[in-house]
């Protein structure tokens, strides 16, 4: 995505152009290190499957982790913009998709159509189905504990493998997927039933081999929890109307977080100016730092304040 969605004057001409700059190094070195970790942790996690929940519980919880992580990567590559080469972008998108099942042409069309209707209602995919409106997940305690659980996550990601791999027919494209291009069909069918046949072997082996493979499973679920978690806070709560800043969401994270997760607090900054690198995140954060509407929040503030609203917040709107 090339396009710009907010202007600041301080960044017309060369200090855009040296943000706009792209390497594949950083991008290598993040994958270098994070897609062999996943790999490692999907092996201990099998490993320790009938192992005591000691054993269990620390792969489980680096699992679930990287799979937010490896979301973060497939976002990057999606844009383009983590690496120069455009085959590395491809193949890593490609991968990391795989891993947790989202197809990569399908992540695109969905988070394109996003960028262009930011928390628009019936535009945006992410608060519409089939170009209608559906509640907030922080509108209310039990939409926001569902979302929290990670089922709609994982069930909506399978839903979207299962009309890929079928060549998303017309009627479900235009009910439900009215954002998505006709002409990747293709692209969309191969991807999906090769990611439906990659998951399909450890369903076998669950199955059929070791139960121990089951720990894949369960460890997705954990990771689509920890991925709904991190997500929820970029636009839920903001006003559906005003520029792009106004709608979107910057978190305050550890930069911990913020390397694993390859720069995705600084969300308000990605969504103003989406074909920046996110290696170049940070200095474009100051630039806009003044510009910024929504950035005082970390993760745990976010979810205290949603928990407070749906619970005593309510009970006390309630009483008044």
């Amino acid at each position: 995505m090339k396009q710009s969605f907010y202007t600041n004057p301080k960044l017309q001409g060369q200090p855009m152009g040296a943000l706009l700059r792209r390497s594949d190094a950083p991008g290598l070195q993040r994958f270098l290190i994070i897609y062999p970790l996943f790999v490692l942790m999907a092996v201990g996690l099998v490993w320790s499957w009938d192992q005591s929940w000691w054993w269990r519980l620390p792969f489980l919880l680096g699992f679930g982790g990287l799979v937010c992580s490896l979301f973060a990567m497939e976002h990057e590559t999606i844009h383009n913009t983590a690496f120069k080469t455009r085959s590395l972008n491809r193949l890593v998108a490609f991968l990391s998709g795989m891993s947790y099942g989202y197809a990569p042409t399908m992540f695109q069309n969905f988070h394109f159509a996003h960028h262009r209707y930011t928390h628009q209602p019936g535009l945006d995919p992410e608060i519409s189905i089939g170009g209608r409106p559906i509640p907030s997940v922080v509108s209310n305690l039990p939409n926001y504990l569902a979302w929290l659980s990670g089922l709609p996550f994982f069930v909506f990601r399978f839903f979207m493998l299962l009309a890929g791999a079928l060549g998303m027919p017309e009627p479900l494209r235009k009910a439900v997927f009215p954002f998505f291009k006709a002409q990747d069909r293709r692209q969309l069918w191969i991807e999906s039933v090769v990611i439906l046949a990659f998951h399909g072997i450890f369903l076998y082996l669950a199955w059929a081999v070791d139960p121990r493979f089951w720990g894949w499973f369960m460890g997705q679920l954990v990771g689509s929890a920890i991925t709904a978690s991190y997500t929820a806070a970029e636009h839920n709560g903001l006003d559906h109307e005003g520029n792009i800043l106004e709608r979107t969401r910057s978190l305050r994270a550890h930069p911990l977080v913020r390397w694993f997760m390859w720069n995705m607090p600084y969300h308000a900054e990605h969504h103003a100016y989406p074909a920046v690198p996110f290696y170049a995140l940070p200095q474009l954060h100051q630039h806009l730092e003044e510009d910024l509407v929504h950035k005082d929040l970390n993760h745990a503030q976010f979810h205290r304040q949603v928990f407070y609203d749906t619970t005593l917040g309510t009970l006390n709107q309630t009483a008044d």
